[in-house]
């Protein structure tokens, strides 16, 4: 490596930052001073907790608390890092290496350069000192044998940080396409929310299956009233209930105490199990093996993760050569069999071009060609991530705590899961043609009816209601068995649901369009106006959903005061509640079609708003 080349990158990317902030104003400038001060100040007290933790708290207690706190410090930090890693999640070079390999110099300055520079953010400021403070105040307390925490500290961060820079230059050769870079950013996202919810899953299942403590009270309190009822009646005397009370309960103490020497027994297995196999828990599994004066767990976490370290940073090293010499797509080309000559087969339908039955062309092509444009939208796929949570969340609730349902509610829970889909694509439904953007010229220009515009709007976004609704209604149909009837009721309720959510949602596609920012639902530079109605919105749009609920409530009110049961009035109702939001959807979209035909050159000059 060339001294020079590299005291001149260093030079550069000095230059290139002071011209960004020089470029981004004195307000941008002072707000990031601001920032700089303020990790500074937090990096200086977490240092300070944690020397203190070290020096004063640590010394006193077994090795696997020790394990335990730099768990907790592990887990912090990855989870600082893991923000900081989706807020950029294409690798941004601070320098653009494809400027420089005409020039006579080193890539490998370049590459190191950008290595360090991507190594300068808030996790590393704020953690770093803290975490080497926690180990001085460690080697300060417990020995001259905690020095080994600092190679092992060292070779954490050369793992942490290689690894992150081979995956951001795999996501930078990935996202070379815009579309592409759209999808890998929404999985990235679902996946940082799934892997998230692994802890507090966890702590769901854990406590959930520990219910020896409740069973001991619920014990304790059992023979307590006995006792008293025996006192009561005049069959012991008050020294010998002072006496059975007292041994009752130190009987619950010891069990309580041995019911926590179990919990912390298992506690401490699973996490030295997670350690050994997760390679970020090798640093608090050296620090334990240091605290307990074996070295076999540090030697091997220091070899373990400094190699990982190193195998990532070759790899994103021989990715970056091969991605700016453009090598990174070759391959040899395939040859391609030529069949032998057949008779012509007719060619496949697209989906643009099929025909939906019962409806009018415009109507038809306008829904499929808006189901295959949120297929196609990272705002849907973000949607749809909704019921994966509610999934995780509410079922590992029910298994864990065996929840039990009333059975006069249990028809209440479908209606729930269809009201949280609908509140889910408030945003969506409730700006279609914010999400337009510039398409919304083709629907300007085209001879459609507006009516089949709109219908077609609406039932684009059917089958997204259907993937968030269809999981949950069927987890509480199993989990909280119900009548038939109720159960066949839960389709015309669905579609009662749907048809007066569209009427309020066009409505507000038509009056208070939005524009919003591609891949995204955060809207252009607009006024606060229509911002503030759009929240109103959805506020009151599940408000406008509870005359689904008429039909349930007759068939409540008809049981329990007509003493009337096992009619399907519910179902009855439903059907014919059904038919009539059907009739009235139909009258109100020629009212709605006609609004749309008087305002849509104001929508196009709204909705293909640029930001500034």
């Amino acid at each position: 490596m060339n001294g020079r080349h590299f005291l001149t990158f260093v030079w550069l990317r000095w230059r290139l930052f002071v011209n960004q902030m020089r470029r981004g104003g004195a307000v941008n400038a002072v707000f990031a001073a601001i920032l700089a001060v303020g990790a500074l100040f937090l990096s200086a007290f977490l240092s300070l907790a944690f020397f203190l933790v070290g020096l004063f708290v640590l010394p006193r207690t077994s090795p696997a608390v020790v394990l335990y706190v730099w768990d907790g410090v592990v887990a912090g930090f990855l989870f600082c890092w893991a923000i900081g890693l989706l807020v950029e999640l294409q690798r941004s070079e601070a320098l653009s290496l494809d400027k420089f390999l005409h020039l006579p110099v080193s890539l490998k300055s370049a590459f190191l350069i950008n290595y360090l520079s991507s190594m300068v953010n808030f996790s590393l400021i704020v953690f770093l000192p803290g975490m080497a403070a926690l180990s001085l105040g460690l080697v300060l307390g417990r020995g001259p044998a905690m020095l080994l925490l600092f190679p092992l500290l060292a070779a954490f961060f050369l793992m942490v940080t290689g690894l992150t820079y081979q995956f951001q230059g795999w996501l930078a050769s990935l996202m070379a396409n815009p579309r592409r870079r759209r999808t890998v950013i929404v999985l990235l996202t679902m996946a940082f929310v799934l892997v998230f919810q692994l802890p507090n899953l966890f702590n769901i299942l854990y406590v959930g299956n520990n219910h020896g403590r409740g069973d001991f009270a619920a014990q304790t309190r059992q023979e307590q009233d006995k006792l008293n009822r025996t006192l009561a009646a005049g069959e012991i005397s008050p020294a010998e209930y002072q006496k059975r009370s007292e041994e009752n309960q130190r009987s619950f103490r010891a069990k309580t105490a041995e019911q926590d020497a179990r919990e912390l027994g298992q506690l401490e297995d699973t996490a030295s199990l997670l350690n050994v196999i997760l390679p970020p828990g090798w640093l608090p599994l050296g620090a334990k093996g240091a605290a307990e004066g074996n070295l076999l767990p540090v030697l091997l976490g220091c070899l373990g993760m400094a190699s990982i370290g190193t195998l990532s940073l070759w790899r994103a090293y021989r990715t970056t050569l091969r991605l700016y010499t453009g090598q990174f797509s070759s391959g040899k080309p395939t040859a391609v069999a030529v069949a032998a000559p057949t008779k012509a087969a007719a060619p496949a339908t697209n989906l643009l071009e099929k025909r939906l039955p019962w409806l009018s062309e415009p109507a038809s092509a306008v829904a499929l060609a808006g189901f295959r444009s949120l297929l196609r939208a990272p705002e849907t796929k973000m949607l749809l991530l909704t019921p994966v949570i509610l999934l995780v969340l509410f079922g590992s609730v029910f298994f864990a705590q065996s929840l039990t349902v009333p059975v006069g509610f249990r028809p209440l829970l479908p209606y729930a899961a269809m009201m949280m889909a609908l509140f889910s694509m408030v945003q969506l439904v409730g700006n279609q043609f914010g999400f337009d953007r510039g398409g919304f010229r083709v629907f300007v220009l085209s001879a459609a009816p507006r009516r089949d515009i709109l219908l077609g709007k609406n039932l684009a976004v059917v089958p997204l209601g259907l993937a968030m609704a269809a999981p949950i209604v069927v987890l509480a149909a199993v989990l909280c068995p119900m009548r038939l009837d109720y159960l066949a009721a839960v389709l015309p309720q669905g579609v009662t649901m749907y048809l007066l959510f569209c009427l309020i949602a066009n409505w507000m596609s038509i009056l208070v369009p939005v524009p919003v920012r591609a891949g995204s639902f955060k809207p252009v530079n607009t006024k606060a106006g229509p911002i503030l109605l759009q929240v109103a919105f959805a506020l009151l749009a599940p408000l406008a959903l509870l005359p689904a609920l008429l039909p349930y409530g007759v068939d409540f009110a008809v049981a329990e005061w007509g003493k009337v049961r096992g009619l399907p009035i519910c179902l009855a109702l439903s059907l014919l509640e059904c038919a009539a939001v059907v009739l009235l959807y139909r009258l109100v979209l020629n009212g709605q079609g006609a609004l749309l035909q008087a305002r849509e050159q104001r929508i196009l000059e709204v909705v293909t708003t640029k930001a500034e």
